[in-house]
């Protein structure tokens, strides 16, 4: 029985005797904070290294951390520590900063310790975590209306690019179009759901809006609205707009037309009077009214500003010189806030052929007057 013990004795004086040979300092992580970290911010990180062996020489720290992570202070990299004692340790606090564009990750900052320990050259790595957590940033860019210009009763479309500006992951995104409380209605869905939206990505979305009758002419701003959750699970909104003018629209035509001679014959002076009316939502100006007629004569009228639900007179006058079934057209040439406009209307005029007995047949009841006259007065004389 002496002999496997003595053989136990023996074999753990040998462990105990190798091992401070063979053992290394330790890298003790002491503070990380905070964490996890967000994009643009500071970090501070404490260690020990700690020697519970034999001294050792000439001790070196170097510290390495990942590149979205960065020493505020340079010097700090590489720390010579000098001597350490058996069971004595060194601490270094180091300032970090992670930069702004740094995505959500786990990052590595690595430790390197060299030293020297019975004139032989030693080294030990050690690498702790840091846990990045960017937050998402929601931004609406490259807005565009179709048509660009619009009016009351118009439809058009509104299409934007969502995209992610910020360094974490947005997810169940809802982008909306808020149209209540303004003169506008959308024809389809007014909201749109994104499942997810990676830093950096970004998407177009479109959405069909008609405006109201009779909106008042303006300038009018739509809340685009984004709902969305960060990396932490939590919910988080912002909001943006989208300018829209809704421009007046002029919609002129003739609502009344006389003409004088109600039935013009051949050379005749005929005066055309003529009316128009804007039924539109937009002012009319510079209105002119130029009729395409044959003869020679007025045929143009400046009618200045027609203004909605008004209406305005044109004179015409011209001499006839041919008979017939005359068409003729009318051009009203005007301005609104949509630009330069013309429309045309088509009309005809009859015009009648003189009459060859126009001259005779009154002549005739003339004298047939005077004889029944005389003969009134002969008889009279007889009785």
């Amino acid at each position: 029985m002496k002999q496997p013990l003595l053989i136990i004795v023996a074999a753990l004086a040998l462990i105990f005797m190798i091992a401070p040979a063979n053992a290394e300092p330790g890298i003790v992580l002491d503070q990380l904070s905070p964490q996890p970290v967000e994009p643009g911010q500071d970090l501070t990180l404490s260690v020990r290294l700690e020697n519970e062996f034999s001294d050792i020489e000439n001790v070196r720290l170097e510290i390495l951390p990942d590149s979205p992570i960065k020493l505020k202070n340079e010097n700090d990299r590489i720390i010579d520590e000098g001597r350490i004692i058996k069971y004595g340790a060194v601490a270094e606090t180091y300032l970090l900063h992670v930069d702004p564009l740094a995505t959500s990750g786990s990052y590595d900052i690595e430790f390197r310790a060299r030293w020297f320990s019975n004139n032989m050259l030693s080294e030990t790595n050690k690498t702790f975590k840091v846990m990045v957590r960017g937050a998402p940033q929601l931004m609406i860019s490259n807005i565009t209306i179709n048509p660009e210009r619009i009016s009351p009763k118009d439809k058009f479309d509104i299409t934007f690019s969502v995209s992610n500006d910020g360094t974490g992951i947005a997810r169940d995104v809802q982008v909306s179009a808020v149209t209540g409380g303004l003169p506008f209605v959308s024809v389809d869905a007014d909201t749109k759901n994104i499942k997810r939206l990676e830093s950096g990505e970004s998407i177009q979305l479109s959405y069909a809006i008609q405006v109201k009758d009779k909106t008042e002419i303006s300038s009018y701003s739509i809340p685009i609205r984004m709902d969305y959750k960060d990396e932490n699970g939590e919910n988080q909104s912002s909001k943006s707009f989208a300018g829209v003018r809704v421009l007046g629209k002029a919609e002129l035509a003739i609502s009344y037309l006389k003409i004088d001679p109600q039935n013009p014959v051949k050379g005749d002076l005929v005066t055309l009077n003529m009316r128009i009316e804007n039924s539109g939502t937009g002012e009319a100006k510079s209105v002119k009214v130029s009729l395409d007629v044959p003869f020679e004569g007025t045929k143009t009228a400046f009618l200045k500003k027609i203004k909605p639900d008004d209406d305005e007179p044109g004179v015409f006058t011209f001499y006839i010189t041919k008979d017939g079934n005359i068409p003729f057209s009318a051009a009203i040439d005007y301005e609104d806030d949509l630009g330069v406009r013309t429309i045309t209307e088509s009309l005809n005029l009859n015009v009648h052929k003189p009459n060859g007995n126009g001259i005779v047949a009154p002549m005739f009841v003339a004298v047939l007057i005077i004889v029944s006259i005389a003969y009134y007065l002969y008889r009279r004389k007889k009785i």
